[in-house]
């Protein structure tokens, strides 16, 4: 019983606590009203420009799924050169890709080549 208690009493204190982290302080601003997680890492990066981080090596739903969630377009290029249609972006994975790092405007398309899981290592 009384650990029940106590239990109770972490859950109540650790509920406050997060609720009090969400309070409002206040103003009115609009960057306040946007959520914080708008952007892929924690640098600063201007309004209306994103983080581009490496997906090299990563399969090609991975990546489409990081970058899209960043606000970029993604476009997916057979690196064989074969034209091949990449209908299943779960048997690519990413051997480079343009830009490869930096900030960029929100929108920008990252052009990822990419090879077939099956094939030979490029």
């Amino acid at each position: 019983m009384k650990q029940s208690i106590v239990r109770s009493g972490v859950i109540v204190a650790f509920a406050a606590a997060l609720l009090a982290g969400c309070s409002d302080s206040g103003s009115d601003s609009a960057e306040e009203t946007t959520p914080a997680a708008t952007t892929a890492t924690t640098e600063s990066v201007p309004d209306g420009q994103v983080e581009v981080t490496s997906q090299t090596n990563l399969l090609l739903v991975t990546a489409q799924e990081t970058l899209e969630a960043s606000g970029l377009t993604v476009e997916a290029v057979d690196v064989s050169g074969q034209g091949r249609a990449i209908d299943d972006p779960t048997t690519w994975v990413v051997v480079s890709q343009d830009p490869e790092t930096g900030t960029v405007d929100a929108g920008t398309t990252v052009t990822l080549q990419v090879r077939m899981t099956t094939d030979p290592a490029s």
